[in-house]
């Protein structure tokens, strides 16, 4: 499960181009399931039939564009800090280790294709093939319960066909506009009449009031997979938070998670916008949000602490923890190294210690920190 985890970090939009692909697909179209049914009544072009042959070569699934978007320097990356290319890290050859009829992967000549995910050309994916990869997703399903899970909906309940094959375009990420069709609103056409909708429905993101929980693994460790390739190894899964920043071209606040990292001493944190699969009807309460103690020690200190080593583990702030405009400078972060012997896949708990407080670089992409005018709207009790 660590494995797994490990490569369903944030930098989750799976990585870059591996150049042009022979993929051959026969056999009947991908059905359309319930969300592409309320997609297409908006947006017909969205539904369109395409030949994944020529689609998929530039979807995300096959380019794993997304984690040389984050990773590389050119955006601010941990690369900056490394000075190791993503090639060496084993990120781009990721596979779950079997495709999806169970037969085995050779790493030395695996490249994304139909076998990932379909046992047979043009078949219905399952749901266990799409977790072997997206082990985050997992994790949410056995820490939370999800209003969606509850009614039987599946991945592709919500994610389209387009989404998975690709038209044409190469996105940089699943945060890059038009990468991602799944939305609250092509299905949840009108909302219920209630103050919080009132009040927040225009500028205030579904997710950041009705998902339970975003989930992060905490201080990947670089280290390991520069001396191991394909190695991953992190301090632990955090749960019970959800960040809130704005999303750039949205116009409304978002819950989002990070990416904490370290390598040769030197400590990174990376900030995104994300929708956790954990959905609640019920929402968040006023007082979980506004005035709550994350933010009275704003308030008082000018800094939020999100982890914190108490001189033998890691503490990790639970609730919702608002990105201020300082936000390099106001949020704190613990990091820890891990001193066992790296050329091992197995992680030995004790083997980790304290390695330095703060994050030596930051990164925000496809998102903005919050406004001084929207922090002091949050210190205001309700």
């Amino acid at each position: 499960m660590k494995k797994l985890w490990g490569v369903a970090v944030l930098l989750v939009g799976v990585l870059a181009g591996l150049g042009a692909l022979s993929i051959s697909f026969v056999g009947s179209p991908v059905p359309m399931h319930h969300f592409e049914t309320a997609l297409a009544q908006a947006h017909p072009w969205a539904t369109a039939q395409q030949d994944p042959a020529q689609t998929f070569p530039t979807s995300l699934h096959a380019t794993r564009e997304g984690k040389r978007t984050w990773y590389g320097k050119e955006n601010g990356g941990f690369e900056t800090l490394t000075n190791v290319p993503i090639e060496k890290l084993g990120c781009l050859g990721c596979h779950p280790g079997t495709y999806a009829d169970g037969s085995k992967v050779d790493p030395a000549t695996y490249q994304p294709g139909c076998r990932d995910c379909h046992a047979q050309p043009g078949d219905k994916v399952k749901q266990e093939t799409c977790l072997k990869c997206h082990a985050r997703q997992g994790l949410e399903m056995k820490l939370y319960s999800d209003v969606h899970r509850e009614k039987n909906l599946e991945c592709s309940s919500c994610h389209t066909s387009r989404e998975m094959h690709g038209d044409g375009k190469v996105y940089k990420s699943w945060l890059e506009p038009g990468a991602m069709d799944a939305s609250c609103d092509k299905c949840h056409t009108t909302i219920a009449t209630t103050v919080s909708h009132a009040i927040h429905a225009k500028t205030v993101d579904c997710a950041s009031c009705h998902s339970q929980s975003v989930v992060a693994c905490y201080n990947c460790h670089l280290d390991s997979a520069v001396a191991v390739p394909g190695t991953k190894r992190f301090y632990g899964p955090v749960k019970d938070f959800t960040f809130l920043l704005n999303r750039q071209g949205t116009g409304k606040v978002y819950s989002a998670t990070i990416q904490p990292l370290v390598h040769g001493g030197k400590s990174f944190v990376a900030i995104a916008p994300f929708r956790g699969h954990t959905i609640s009807k019920k929402g968040r309460g006023c007082a979980e949000c506004h005035n709550n103690a994350i933010i009275q020690e704003y308030a008082k200190t000018g800094k939020i602490t999100v982890s914190k080593w108490d001189g033998s583990k890691l503490v990790f702030t639970t609730g919702v923890i608002p990105v201020p405009p300082d936000w390099k400078t106001a949020l704190l972060f613990d990091f820890v190294d891990y001193t066992g012997d790296i050329t091992k896949p197995e992680t030995d708990p004790t083997k980790w210690v304290f390695l330095k407080s703060g994050a030596d670089l930051m990164q925000m992409l496809y998102a903005d920190p919050l406004t001084k005018e929207q922090i002091e709207k949050l210190k205001q009790a309700r």
